[in-house]
């Protein structure tokens, strides 16, 4: 017998071995803080010492669970006292929170070892009201299988105002900033910026990616991003309320677990960071402060007549395109306003033309650009004027008042007055008049000749032979009366089944559902393995939200459960769907293979699928 031999045997011998240690003692353990308070997060850990799978999550009633599972495994191999020992760790954690209070049982999990299923025993938690003390940063450090949570310092919204003062109209800016110090992504606005009482306008470009820098804050070095950014302008004065703006983002988390030291001398090795890391998500809801703006009204001492409402620091100017015409011919009056204000807002000036034009409704363009600074640009009025006399005419000089908030005075800028010369055209018809400019759309030819007499052939009709109370009349009438009854109940039989779109939604669910599954699978072939996960995501989500009429906001795996249990679906349906939601979650972060791990997530949910459309037909 070679030496290879001897190693196969004696390399069987050794699994033989490890393999009867790892079957004693199998337990299957629940751990959390028995006492919490309102709002507080925590973790619920769930400790196999064994190789299981299926795992199956507890119910945590009115405990509303944040993330997970989230998993992690572990194993070593010890040589103690001449024998081999092979430990084996699994752990599966969720992070948990509870809005009331009172005492709540979590129910036992269950997983499969060997062929077998074990339940871990029932936790009861006890929460009580939140005092003033309450540390909200529940984390145990870098050490703990509890170091999951996450402080209020690590991650948090912030809304800044530049003027909390202002005069009503004034322009303030406000911004919803982002402080991490941790790794957060797939960032969702769940309540968008509310500013009831102000005219609002964004000044960032949707289709930019958010624009990120570092700073340093009490000695710790934030990573800061701009969520949204609007320009506000208040449209009457007193108290006026910014409400909170509400964000979620999954917040990446590194822990360690924290091992009882042996006489193993690799352990130092594999038990090193490098190797070691365990990196867990955390869903987390981040919500601003609401702020009060106090604005001040206008002032009225000093306020000019020719007043409309701008606020700001403006230039005017105006100019015409001539000042001698025939009768019958346009001129065009242009108005110019620019500068940093309420552009938008102003209302044009008004012109005061002689009676002998006739006038049209002025065309105003709008030239606004946004910044980080807030809002300017300029706004052009154009005024058109067709002068239908003769003689000498007069335009009064033009005002233009706005109310400056840096200083709290007011302003005029006054232009020249027009004299225009108007001399009798040739003829008086319309087909006189000349236009200019971009005005000219607004004049509509409306004169006609007499038409002329028609000296085409007629055709005789024979005296008393009459279309009425004929066949051909009766045929005439009723058919046509008949066809259009018809064609009125058809239509409305089919405007009855389309608005009934809770029924079309539930008998496309399944369709549409196949349809991003189909897909899925196009992405999974192209190795694009964060589009599939979110596609097969929203395949399993799309799919309930559509068959039971629930938006996709108000869905979780909580009331999943409940729903399919309502409608007696079998409980192995359930955990399947159940396990394929939960798998989705965590799969792109879990070790192994991506394109076996796509597959293998990629049938399971559409098994899920396949047999919860069967159970609820």
């Amino acid at each position: 017998m070679n030496i290879k031999n001897y190693i196969l045997i004696l390399g069987a011998l050794l699994i033989g071995i490890i393999s009867l240690n790892a079957q004693n003692d199998v337990s299957f353990k629940a751990s959390a803080k028995e006492v919490v308070s309102v709002g507080e997060r925590f973790n619920v850990v769930y400790e196999l010492n064994a190789d299981g799978d299926n795992f199956h999550s507890p119910n945590f009633g009115k405990l509303h669970r944040l993330s997970g599972p989230n998993t992690s495994q572990s194993s070593s191999i010890q040589y103690i006292n001449c024998k081999y020992q092979q430990s084996v760790s699994q752990t599966y954690s969720f992070l948990v929170t509870a809005s009331e209070e009172g005492d709540f049982t979590i129910s036992p999990a269950s997983i499969e070892v060997g062929g077998k299923t074990i339940n871990s025993n029932s936790l009861k938690i006890k929460v009580e009201k939140r005092t003033s003390n309450t540390n909200r940063n529940t984390g145990g450090g870098n050490t703990s299988s509890t170091s999951d949570q996450i402080g209020d310092d690590d991650v948090y919204l912030r809304t800044i105002v530049s003027n909390r003062n202002p005069y009503q109209g004034e322009q303030i800016i406000v911004t919803n900033r982002l402080y991490t110090k941790i790794g957060v992504s797939n960032l969702s606005m769940e309540k968008s910026p509310s500013y009831e009482g102000f005219w609002s306008k964004s000044l960032q470009d949707k289709n930019n990616q958010l624009q990120q820098h570092e700073e340093i804050i009490d000695g710790e070095r934030y990573v800061v991003a701009d969520i949204s950014k609007y320009a506000l302008f208040a449209q009457k004065s007193g108290k006026l309320t910014i409400e909170p703006t509400e964000l979620k983002c999954v917040a990446q988390v590194q822990t360690q677990s924290k091992r009882r030291r042996s006489r193993d001398p690799f352990e130092d090795f594999f038990n090193d960071p490098f190797f070691n890391r365990n990196i867990k998500n955390v869903d987390v809801f981040l919500k601003s402060k609401k702020i009060d703006i106090n604005v001040k009204p206008l002032p009225q001492v000093g306020k000019p007549e020719s007043f409309t409402g701008a606020v700001g620091t403006f230039s005017f100017k105006s100019e015409i395109d001539h000042d001698t015409i025939t009768t019958n011919d346009a001129i065009n009056l242009s108005l110019k306003l620019s500068g940093v204000g309420n552009l938008e807002l102003i209302n044009p000036p008004k012109i005061n033309f002689p009676p002998d034009f006739e006038t049209y409704e002025p065309k105003i363009n709008n030239r606004i650009s946004t910044s980080s600074n807030g809002v300017s640009g300029s706004k052009t009025i154009e005024y058109l004027a067709i002068a239908r006399n003769p003689g000498d005419f007069n335009i009064d000089a033009l005002e233009f008042s706005y109310f400056n908030p840096a200083n709290g005075n007011y302003y005029t800028i006054k232009t020249g007055g027009y004299k225009l010369h108007i001399t009798k055209g040739q003829g008086s018809s319309s087909n006189g008049i000349s236009y200019s400019r971009s005005a000219q759309e607004d004049i509509q030819y409306i004169g006609k000749d007499i038409r002329h007499i028609k000296s085409d052939e007629y055709e005789l009709v024979e005296k008393d032979n009459y279309l009425f109370a004929s066949w051909k009349y009766y045929v005439f009438t009723i058919v046509p009366l008949i066809i259009m009854i018809l064609i009125i109940l058809i239509v409305k039989s089919q405007r009855k089944k389309m608005g009934n779109t809770a029924l079309m939604k539930t008998k496309k669910a399944n369709k549409i559902a196949k349809t991003k599954l189909a897909k899925a699978e196009k992405l999974m072939k192209e190795n694009n393995d964060k589009e599939f996960y979110n596609e097969l995501a929203q395949a399993l989500w799309g799919y309930l939200s559509d068959k039971f009429l629930i938006t996709q906001a108000e869905l979780s795996i909580e009331n999943v459960i409940e729903i399919l249990s309502s409608k007696k679906v079998h409980n192995d349906i359930t955990d399947s769907f159940v396990n394929a939601l939960n798998n989705i979650e965590f799969a792109r972060f879990a070790p192994g293979d991506s394109k076996s791990k796509m597959m293998s997530i990629y049938e399971e949910s559409l098994n899920a699928i396949t047999l919860a459309e069967k159970a609820l037909k």
